[in-house]
């Protein structure tokens, strides 16, 4: 018994303790988003304890069920961020709206507008009740209310937002931006309102602009990305790598399209190669995004290494690796670099791009290896006078894993021992007489007895 009762002594006291409330309430941040506002809207007050006014007008309420006009400006800023959020308490949200709507001056009005438009959310409590009462009032509140109600059913808890997004879209101009022209110069783009806005204008930008992809990919990095490297809203990543990347669908736009988008997204999410974790919840534009990403680790290969091979034999493997990445056989590409070619590729491609270097060993300057899988199987094709090493199956010892951030130069070749026996080796072939498409034609069918595609020489045939 002595634990029982030791137990009821400790619930005793916390039934009687007083309400902790947090040092700080949100709305004494917003203090500060709203300093300099113009007189058409209202803020919270600087130095103000917001928790302790909301926890004193819930006590005041609940015995009098009445709110002077004081009480209710300061309410109206206590119903969504404080704790106690007084918006969950249908009296006294009740109590904040009647009495906006008796005052004869204007203030109580400001307040809860302000507060609504900072704290939106559609789905919040108490927002559809404080959105009739403003759409009510907002006629009879002038300049800029009225105008903004009428012209964007402001207040409305559904189409609000969506109005909102509808004119930043058509303008070109993110939600502060559109709000200061009404006159509501005080209003940040952290508020709730234009959170709701942005993840409006990317579902609208991406439903209704499918093929105005410069104008999306600039609307995205105005409003919707902040210090050119991270989200606005960090919750709205899915709806911003949709609205990028789904209008593209099927089709890979030029490489000076998709290189301008995946700056944006490789700063934003990282690669997915190598953090798939931030790509989990848009598996739809991850899809597009590796597609993009494999052409575009083919390019960094065949391109740098075309400023310092050998034009004579370089330009038969860039037309014949070329032509199996365009019948979609290449499923993931992966590069190996050296100092001086890792170099190079950020210079080309930018700092965001994602490749892998040489760890240690014998590796001649410049030289560089590419590594794809087709099929089930990993082919390594090494530059210059390197040889081209294929797997059958990716898992097969020795075979190695793309993705990695170095290699040993060794791990990508294969020994004359390894190469001798007859059913574990690894297919190798050097590249020798390329104007005659020998080794091209023995690779071609390497690869149709890994995924049953035949290609023909016409397809890599260099003109």
């Amino acid at each position: 018994m002595t634990g029982l009762r030791a137990s009821l002594q400790i619930l005793r006291g916390r039934r009687n303790a007083p309400l902790r409330l947090p040092a700080r309430s949100r709305v004494g941040g917003m203090a500060d988003t709203f300093a300099g506002s113009t007189s058409g809207s209202d803020a919270p007050r600087p130095g103000k304890d917001y928790n302790s006014i909301a926890a004193a007008l819930l006590g005041r309420v609940n015995r009098t069920g009445e709110l002077s006009r004081d009480d209710a400006q300061d309410a109206a800023w206590c119903l969504w961020e404080t704790t106690p959020a007084l918006a969950s308490h249908p009296r006294i949200l009740a109590a904040v709206i009647h009495a906006a709507e008796q005052s004869r001056g204007p203030q109580p009005f400001r307040a809860l507008a302000s507060s609504y438009l900072a704290s939106f959310a559609p789905d919040r409590p108490g927002m559809a009740e404080a959105g009739r009462s403003l759409t009510r009032m907002a006629k009879r509140m002038g300049k800029p209310w009225a105008e903004l109600q009428r012209e964007l059913d402001l207040f409305d808890p559904v189409k609000g937002a969506a109005g909102l997004a509808r004119v930043c879209v058509a303008r070109g101009d993110p939600p502060a931006k559109v709000l200061r022209s009404y006159g509501l110069g005080a209003l940040s783009r952290q508020l709730g309102l234009v959170r709701q806005c942005v993840a409006e204008a990317m579902q609208q930008m991406r439903e209704r602009m499918p093929q105005d992809h410069q104008r999306r990919l600039e609307w995205v990095q105005q409003f919707a990305v902040r210090n050119a490297r991270e989200l606005l809203f960090e919750d709205q990543g899915p709806l911003v790598a949709n609205a990028l990347l789904l209008p593209f669908g099927d089709n890979t736009p030029p490489s000076a399209v998709s290189d301008s988008f995946l700056r944006l997204l490789l700063r934003l999410f990282g690669d997915p190669r190598l953090h798939p974790v931030r790509w989990a919840r848009m598996p739809e534009a991850t899809a597009i995004i590796q597609r993009w990403l494999t052409r575009q680790s083919l390019r960094q290969f065949l391109d740098v290494v075309d400023q310092v091979a050998d034009d004579r034999m370089w330009r038969h493997r860039r037309a014949f690796w070329d032509a199996v990445y365009d019948r979609q056989l290449i499923s993931d590409a992966w590069v190996v670099f050296g100092q001086d070619g890792a170099s190079t590729a950020r210079k080309a491609f930018g700092e965001e791009i994602s490749f892998a270097t040489f760890d240690r060993g014998s590796v001649q300057k410049g030289h560089a290896v590419l590594l794809l899988r087709i099929g089930r199987g990993v082919v390594a094709e090494w530059s210059h006078s390197g040889k081209c090493i294929i797997w059958d199956d990716s898992d097969a010892p020795g075979a190695p894993w793309l993705h990695a951030p170095s290699y040993q130069p060794a791990s990508l070749r294969v020994s004359r021992k390894a190469a001798a026996v007859a059913d574990s080796a690894p297919f190798v072939i050097s590249h020798a007489k390329s104007d005659r498409y020998h080794w091209q034609g023995v690779v071609a069918e390497k690869i149709h007895q890994m995924t049953g595609v035949r290609l023909s020489q016409a397809e890599y045939q260099v003109s």
